[in-house]
């Protein structure tokens, strides 16, 4: 989602998902910080341009079968959970995980994940022990330059046993981060989620690509403008079965929640194979984290 600038950034984020930071020194034994200080860039609960715009889509209601992004309560309680509230004591780390810059990011890393959180369902009476399983891989731009771009690649498994079923869903994101602050960025990502519902395969992909240029190169990611264009597909079962255009035209701002204080995110429907040149939806925000939707 961004590159996070500076360790006192890096706080300010965490914060904003209810965490706290601290140093563990590329520690192969203690990655709960270092795998922390890449996902907070990705939490669905974080502030910035794919928080915002998924954010917003889980309440965005097209008519259609199908939701944009999972709204399952059980899942999107994980998926929502900060990354330091699990126990990720498990994980170890390859490559250079060295920080020259103190940006939160891994000059060339590769982190294997073993993570486990409890959590309290509605309705269920004892803790649920979730199973978080899989890859990340981080590669700062310019490990120099606390404001350079950076690569991501991540691959999750979520699982679970609850009410005598073994449960499993999977979240994979690619993410190309490009530029600095004095020059604003340009980004492409890839968000996928896929999931078993009543043994059927449900699988979302979120991929959109755009530009953000900050306010303040002092402190890039505290507000900008945000462009972007993409899309969601809704796989059933491996068909396609819904297609949305999303473009968006935001002014960021972490202070609010969502993280947007003026702009526009509009969404349109594949029908018949083409998009209409009018938005099915669109989102206007009007203030700090207000906005409408008609």
């Amino acid at each position: 989602m961004k590159k996070l600038s500076a360790l006192a950034l890096l706080a300010l984020l965490l914060a904003a998902c209810g965490t706290t930071t601290e140093s563990n020194e590329g520690s192969a034994s203690t990655q709960a910080t270092a795998v922390e200080a890449l996902e907070a860039t990705e939490q669905p609960a974080q502030g910035g341009d794919e928080a915002v715009v998924d954010g917003v889509s889980i309440k965005v209601d097209l008519g259609l079968g199908f939701d944009l992004v999972p709204g399952v309560d059980f899942f999107s309680d994980i998926f929502m959970s900060p990354v330091a509230e699990w126990d990720c004591s498990g994980s170890s780390a390859t490559g250079n995980t060295s920080d020259a810059d103190n940006d939160g990011i891994a000059a060339d890393a590769t982190y294997n994940i073993e993570c486990t959180k409890s959590f309290n369902f509605a309705g269920i009476v004892s803790p649920v022990e979730v199973s978080r399983q899989g890859t990340l891989t981080v590669r700062d731009a310019d490990d120099s330059d606390p404001t350079s771009g950076y690569y991501a690649k991540g691959d999750y498994t979520y699982s679970y046993s609850m009410l005598g079923q073994e449960i499993s869903f999977g979240r994979s994101f690619e993410r190309d981060w490009q530029g600095n602050a004095a020059n604003g960025y340009s980004f492409s990502h890839t968000h996928t989620w896929n999931w078993n519902v009543a043994g059927e395969e449900h699988k979302v992909v979120h991929a959109h690509s755009g530009s953000y240029a900050p306010d303040n190169s002092l402190n890039p990611f505290a507000a900008g403008d945000l462009n972007e264009t993409g899309s969601y597909e809704h796989y059933l079962n491996d068909s396609l079965e819904l297609k949305v255009a999303e473009k968006t035209k935001l002014h960021l701002n972490a202070d609010c929640g969502p993280a947007a204080d003026s702009g526009t995110i509009e969404f349109y429907i594949e029908r018949n194979g083409a998009y209409s040149d009018t938005p099915d939806k669109t989102v206007t925000f009007t203030g700090c984290g207000v906005y409408t939707v008609e």
